[in-house]
């Protein structure tokens, strides 16, 4: 099974701008990664890394906002069933302009977070964000666009911990080939990159976002670097050819455990509907728990089930029922076998009901 955008089905039946986003949480309550993860984080113990490189700081895509928007990622306005709002047909009494138009179009994101609060392993998390493509977009210039963004973790760093590997690096070009995809780097990517497995994630995060932005399924990539360097990081060659895992049972490698795809981040819900959380997990036998807050206060809590466990990657759903207007948070969380209050993994999303 490939991922594919199936963004006007998501955007219609969540009702938000989009999905896939986390809000802020306690970072007492995040810890260690799932078990079966551990290799993972013994090999991506991450040295603690000066100056501005990190800021304190898996799958079908469906599309997420942004919160706190810059002035290369703006928030959605009003959510309709298109991603792309066209730009208005001129008068025939309007100048006419040889420029070629533009739209903006909810762009698929891929950025590195942390799973747990110890920060010891980092993977992929998605965003759908807002990007100005040319009308009638190439392959190319689709990918270019998200990969732009993806460069950027910044409006989202502090909130939820992204890692900003590639700050000072640029999408220089993208060449895109029924059978491979070329990515033109203007350097090799922060030097605040010291270990090997935060290199290798760091450059899934742009495979992951230039083949969801072509659409066309798990098309291979390889890069190239404008300054001459040979290797991303120094670690890994630019040369090689590089995509993202074969089927969702071996997506753990890359995508973070637990996802929420609806309700979207910072969305705005109808008090008068059902509010329904949806997501992806990759958990142990297929359970999540999750909470709804007001505030700092748990308003409800339960349990649900994914289509399947680990190390496959399930989908999951269930319904809040009708909520009071007013700010909530709903936190979606895995909690460890080894009892106690371990969490593996948690995800967290803040909406308002109207």
């Amino acid at each position: 099974m490939e991922p594919t955008d199936r963004l006007d089905d998501i955007l219609s039946a969540s009702g938000a701008g989009g999905t896939g986003g986390t809000g802020p949480g306690p970072a007492q309550d995040r810890q260690g990664p799932p078990r079966w993860l551990a290799p993972v984080a013994a090999a991506a113990a991450v040295a603690v890394i000066a100056g501005t490189v990190w800021v304190a700081t898996r799958g079908e895509d469906r599309a997420a906002p942004p919160a706190g928007p810059s002035a290369t990622q703006s928030a959605a306005p009003s959510p309709t069933p298109s991603s792309v709002e066209p730009t208005p047909t001129p008068s025939s009494s309007a100048p006419t302009s040889t420029a070629p138009s533009t739209q903006q179009a909810l762009l698929p994101v891929y950025f590195v977070g942390p799973v747990g609060a110890d920060r010891e392993v980092f993977l992929l998390y998605r965003e759908f964000l807002r990007g100005s493509v040319p009308a009638g977009a190439s392959d190319e210039e689709k990918a270019k666009g998200a990969l732009d963004l993806a460069m950027n973790a910044q409006p989202f760093s502090n909130t939820d911990g992204y890692l900003q590997p590639w700050s000072g690096t640029s999408i220089e070009a993208v060449d895109v080939t029924p059978s491979r995809i070329t990515i033109t780097l203007s350097n090799a990517g922060s030097p605040g990159v010291t270990t090997q497995e935060v290199a290798r994630v760091a450059v899934q995060s742009l495979v992951w976002t230039a083949q969801a932005a072509v659409g066309k399924g798990a098309i291979p990539v390889t890069f190239s670097i404008a300054d001459g360097s040979t290797a991303m990081f120094g670690k890994l060659p630019a040369a090689d050819t590089y995509n993202r895992p074969s089927g969702r049972d071996e997506y753990y490698r890359d995508l973070a455990p637990i996802w929420i795809t609806a309700p979207g981040r910072d969305a705005v819900l109808s008090a008068s509907k059902p509010v329904v959380v949806k997501g992806e997990a990759t958990v142990f036998e297929a359970n999540v728990s999750w909470e709804l807050k007001r505030g700092t206060t748990v308003v409800k809590s339960g349990f649900a089930t994914a289509s399947i466990g680990a190390p496959g990657r399930g989908d999951y759903s269930f319904s809040l029922g009708t909520l009071a207007p007013g700010g909530y948070t709903v936190r979606v969380f895995e909690m460890s076998m080894e009892g106690g209050d371990k969490v593996n993994a948690e995800k967290w999303v803040n909406f308002s009901v109207k």
